[in-house]
């Protein structure tokens, strides 16, 4: 029998592993990875030709502990059939060591109250046979469920004993196990760390001799875990690396599922980069293996990292999880149906047991009915008894349910919630369309209509110029939408990131300023800038020049020739308010409702059909990322203000305006 510990768990105080730990036994003899497979066939096909029901029964226990540590299913399937026959020949050997696989599979099925039932028929079962080394086996797998459980004075009672009784053993296969599982049980003690380590160097040792492949590679997880103790993590993490790709090619799943976890726990203690690697790595052998039961935290970590990261790769470990979910149901509604067809066989036995003392008695007895009286209400009492044992264990039952049935529902609140993330993208989708739709067309009908007019033979050189500058104005403006558009795009689609930083208000104008001087000198606009020297605002630069660019771009757009536009900032209860006014025809009380919306109903949306619309929804959507707001005011008539607010940085505000 060999034994294999839980998932590791890391002190934050320091780096190095606590000791709660899951036993697990099997019948494992000395092989190498290489024959083990070829062993497993051999086994399987013996069972053709195997006429003695005893030997066919140990060939199917032995079948089953060689899938242990890389295929419980097949492990579990060959157990229940051996535990059958056994039942079926009465073999008490065989049931004894079918009671052992099968405990370490409910183990692993997070069963562990059953395994213990197993373990202690089995420890009774080998008791009666007097075979030493089958109690051994028992003796520790029975610790092992104790020291799971924390209660460390039971656990180090019975690994004593085993220990006892195994010293005295000529097998060392089943010597090396029981001083790796010494290991497990006291490695946390400090009185007895000592020894600890002494046990787990001579498993090993042991191990190396007889060519046993499993063990070593079993022994050299822990001796990585001390080497942890001893802060060497980077050698510690290299041998795990070796150990976790050695047991992959060799198909020895759990152990590769084990290292990688304790590869998780170390690199997330160091806080490296790769401990999301580590549990895909976990979750891709326990799926190989069949221990996905045991996987349940590490794919709800594994599904919120690619819920924010990867949505779409997020859909599988839910789909996971909801199947672990069912399988936990439906394994604990079959275990429970084992047990109380056991519990049953052993009430029957117990009955005919008690019927036969009484028919002796009556024969022997006839005229002790006052002893007969005290058996019937002994009887009646015991059914009382069992019918609380059953009611209590309906209500166990149903409490159970209820939990698994919310856990269910918050897996299907995920799934829930990730539908509604992908409907939100199929809305973006559509709005997208909708205004490229809107805002390309237009544009791009003048700039054929104006190239139209070249077919005239009759044009005059200025008439040509002017129709030349009137298409390279429109095509300068439909590029601007298009850019506009792309950084929209990008902030919705590619993940916004923000990254708050101080920057002179007055530089970015200035930027801006330059880059229309052109414009403002051929329309002959009158440009005011008042902003304190000094005057720092908070945000991204990208995002406040796109905004600045946009709004200056539609006042010197909408202004009339040699009218006056204005910016100004002041600060207003510790933020930056900024405001940018032009001169024209105003907006409507009809459109300034709409302003910022797809589409605008009344003659601004004519107006501002080459992109000004789309330009002041992607503003109002950065200067709310950047926790700022923006409105627009106007008369109607003779002028608009479009008002934007932001968050102050440093600053030392001088009062002098710069014009």
């Amino acid at each position: 029998m060999t034994s294999v510990a839980p998932f590791p768990s890391i002190s934050p105080s320091r780096p190095f592993v606590k000791g709660l730990f899951i036993i697990f036994c099997l019948m494992i003899t000395t092989i190498t990875t290489s024959a083990q497979s070829s062993l497993i066939n051999q086994l399987k096909s013996r069972l053709v030709n195997l006429e003695d029901s005893n030997q066919y029964n140990d060939a199917l226990n032995e079948i089953s502990a060689l899938y242990h540590v890389t295929h419980l299913d097949s492990c579990l399937r060959y157990a229940e059939h051996a535990r059958d026959l056994s039942r079926r020949i009465q073999y008490p050997k065989g049931l004894a060591d079918a009671s052992i696989n099968l405990g370490a599979c409910f183990t692993f099925q997070n069963n562990s109250s059953v395994a213990h039932r197993l373990y202690l028929e089995a420890l009774s079962l080998y008791n009666s046979l007097g075979d030493s080394a089958g109690v051994c086996t028992a003796l520790y797998c029975i610790g092992g469920y104790y020291h799971y459980e924390g209660n460390k004075p039971l656990a180090h009672q019975y690994m004593e004993s085993a220990m006892g009784v195994g010293s005295r053993l000529l097998k060392d296969s089943v010597w090396s196990t029981m001083l790796a599982n010494y290991y497990i049980v006291f490695s946390g003690d400090s009185t007895k760390a000592d020894s600890a380590r002494w046990a787990l160097h001579k498993a090993r040792d042991i191990a190396v001799r007889y060519h046993d492949d499993r063990m070593i590679t079993y022994t050299g997880l822990f001796i990585a875990h001390e080497k942890v103790r001893e802060n060497k993590l980077d050698e510690a993490m290299e041998d795990l690396q070796k150990l976790t790709a050695h047991a992959a090619a060799g198909k020895m799943h759990y152990l590769d599922l084990y290292g990688n976890a304790q590869m998780v726990i170390y690199a997330s203690f160091a806080k490296r980069p790769d401990s999301i690697l580590y549990q895909q790595r976990m979750l891709d052998a326990a799926l190989a293996g069949g221990y996905k039961k045991l996987m349940i935290k590490p794919v709800i970590a594994l599904y919120e990292y690619y819920k924010k990261t990867d949505p779409a790769s997020a859909l599988r470990y839910a789909d996971i999880l909801e199947e672990i979910a069912s399988h936990q149901e439906n394994l604990r509604s079959q275990q429970e149906q084992d047990y109380m067809e056991s519990f049953l066989r052993d009430q029957e036995l117990s009955y005919l047991r008690l019927d036969r003392q009484m028919r002796e008695q009556t024969e022997t007895y006839d005229r002790m009915e006052g002893r007969n009286r005290a058996v019937i209400l002994a009887f009646m009492a015991l059914c009382l008894l069992l019918s609380g044992v059953l009611f209590y264990t309906a209500y166990r039952s149903q409490r159970d349910s209820k939990i698994s049935k919310k856990r269910i529902s918050t897996v299907h609140r995920m799934v829930i919630e990730k539908n509604q993330l992908l409907h939100h993208h199929d809305d973006f989708k559509n709005k997208l369309l909708t205004i490229l739709a809107h805002d390309f067309r237009l544009p791009l009908s003048h700039i054929i209509n104006v190239a139209e007019l070249f077919r005239q033979k009759d044009l005059r050189p200025e008439q040509f110029r002017e129709i030349a500058n009137t298409i390279a104005s429109m095509a300068s403006d439909t590029l601007q939408l298009f850019e506009t558009v792309l950084s929209w795009i990008r902030s919705q689609l590619t993940g916004f990131e923000y990254n708050p930083e101080p920057h002179s208000l007055e530089e970015l104008w200035q930027e801006v300023v330059e880059l229309y001087s052109a414009d403002i000198r051929d329309k002959g606009l009158a440009l005011e800038v008042s902003i304190p020297h000094g005057f720092r605002v908070k945000g991204d630069r990208e995002m406040m020049q796109f905004v600045h660019r946009n709004l200056l771009h539609n006042a010197i757009k909408f202004s009339l020739k040699a009218s006056a536009v204005s910016i100004r900032a002041t600060a207003q209860n510790e933020r930056a308010v900024i405001a940018v006014t032009n001169g024209g025809s105003g907006i409507s009380e009809l459109d300034i409702y709409h302003i910022f919306e797809y589409k605008v109903p009344g003659k601004y949306a004519r107006e501002s059909a080459r992109g000004a619309g789309l330009a002041l929804i992607i503003c109002k959507d950065f200067i709310e990322k950047m926790e700022g707001s923006i409105s627009v005011r106007s008369d109607g008539a003779s002028y608009t203000t479009f008002e934007y607010t932001l968050m102050l940085g440093e600053n030392g505000i001088n009062t002098i305006p710069i014009n």
